[in-house]
Parts: C-alpha cells; sequence; structure tokens
C-alpha cells in the first residue's frame, strides 16, 4: 500500500473539526474517580488530630491518638486540682507525704494535718474498739438475765419443795446471788463502755475543731470527707 500524504492530511483535518472528538463525555457518565473512591486520607487517619491543627499537618493516627489522650488527662487532672484547692484552701498541705506529715513543725498547716490525722486515727480505733465491747456487753446481759431468771425459778422451787431442803434452798439463793452480782457486773461494764465510746466521739470532733482553728478554716462536711481521702483516712 502506498503511503498518500494528501489523504493523511485530509483525514486529520476532518478529526480536528469534529465537535465531539474532544466534547465531554455525556451526561449519563459520571465525571471524575467512581464515588466508592475517596479523595484525602482515610477519616480514621485524622479522627485524633485536635481541633484547630490542620489534617494535612498532623501526627499519624496512633502517636495522635495519644498526645491527645494526654493533653485531655492532663487538663482534667488540673481542673480537678483546682476544684480541691477552691474547696480546701490551706488544706491542699493535706497532699503532703506522711515523711512530711510526720517532720512537719506542729506550728505550720502540715503539722496540724498531722496532729490531725494520728487524732483521728486514734479516735477511729476506740470507736471501733468500744463499739465491740458495747455488742459484747449487751449480749452478755442478755445471757445473765436469763440466768438470773432460772435462778429466781430454781431458788422458788427448793423453797415450795415438800419437805424443804435447807441445803438445796442455801444453793439456790447463792445462785441467784451470784447471778443478780454478774448481772451488775455487765451492766457496769456496759456503763463504762459506752462512757468510752461518748469520749473516742468527743475525741474525733475535738481534732476537727483544733484543726479548723488552728489553721483558721471552716470545716464542714463536705470538707472534712475531702480531706480525710486526700490523707487517706
Amino acid at each position: 500500500m502506498r503511503y498518500n500524504p494528501v489523504a493523511m492530511s485530509t483525514a486529520m483535518l476532518a478529526l480536528l473539526a469534529a465537535p465531539s472528538a474532544f466534547a465531554a463525555p455525556p451526561a449519563n457518565v459520571p465525571h471524575g474517580p467512581p464515588a466508592f473512591v475517596t479523595m484525602g486520607p482515610p477519616s480514621v487517619a485524622t479522627a485524633h488530630i485536635p481541633q484547630g491543627v490542620p489534617a494535612a499537618a498532623g501526627l499519624p493516627a496512633a502517636a495522635s491518638a495519644g498526645v491527645h489522650a494526654g493533653v485531655a488527662a492532663n487538663a482534667n487532672g488540673a481542673a480537678s486540682m483546682d476544684r480541691a484547692a477552691a474547696m480546701l484552701g490551706k488544706l491542699n498541705a493535706a497532699h503532703a507525704s506522711d515523711t512530711a506529715l510526720a517532720h512537719a513543725s506542729s506550728k505550720s498547716v502540715v503539722g496540724a494535718l498531722a496532729l490531725y490525722k494520728s487524732s483521728t486515727i486514734s479516735a477511729r480505733a476506740s470507736i471501733t474498739s468500744y463499739s465491740s465491747a458495747i455488742a459484747a456487753d449487751k449480749a452478755n446481759i442478755s445471757a445473765d438475765q436469763l440466768a438470773l431468771t432460772n435462778a429466781q425459778a430454781a431458788l422458788s422451787a427448793a423453797q415450795s419443795a415438800s419437805p424443804q431442803n435447807a441445803a438445796a434452798i442455801a444453793a439456790a439463793q447463792a445462785n441467784l446471788t451470784a447471778a443478780q452480782n454478774q448481772l451488775a457486773a455487765d451492766q457496769t461494764r456496759l456503763a463504762s463502755d459506752q462512757a468510752g465510746l461518748a469520749a473516742a466521739r468527743q475525741s474525733l470532733l475535738a481534732a476537727q475543731t483544733q484543726l479548723a482553728t488552728s489553721t483558721h478554716t471552716t470545716l464542714n462536711t463536705s470538707v472534712i470527707g475531702r480531706l480525710n481521702k486526700l490523707l487517706g483516712l
């Protein structure tokens, strides 16, 4: 086949002149990439980038997540401390270590807190001890009352016996006397333990009053609860 330059030129001119040769695709043919192909980085890559930082300048997803979480934790911790400081005022010294509390001057806030802590621990121990003793006292008194009732019944039976037995009556009377003495002793012990419990509770209140006075701080139930938590009480 021979090359015909005239025919080739004519064909090229016809192609260039055709309006549809480089026109846009028909309307029913979508433009650009398919719909399922997303533009830009995946959403997971920018999910943890802090607000205000452009996505293109962000860290890798894992690093960004760690940084963001750390910033949030620090912010929350600082806010909590601010709230505690606002409520406790001078009593922020409650954050002091046990060593610091032990060696603090009695005239300082930390020293006042050390005294409060030791006094509170002692008072609570006494309250627990006396409470247990009172429960035991009451159980003993219940047993004493039953023993006394039985002793009285035994004495009545010995005295009503016919013929009477003097030895049996004497023994029954002795048992009754012993039951009465035991009941009286346990009742006295109960009264003593109840007084000790009242004193221990008063010591607990005195520790709070002393702390309020020495630190010139008004203490209420909320402040005391927060303070005790800080001191590990």
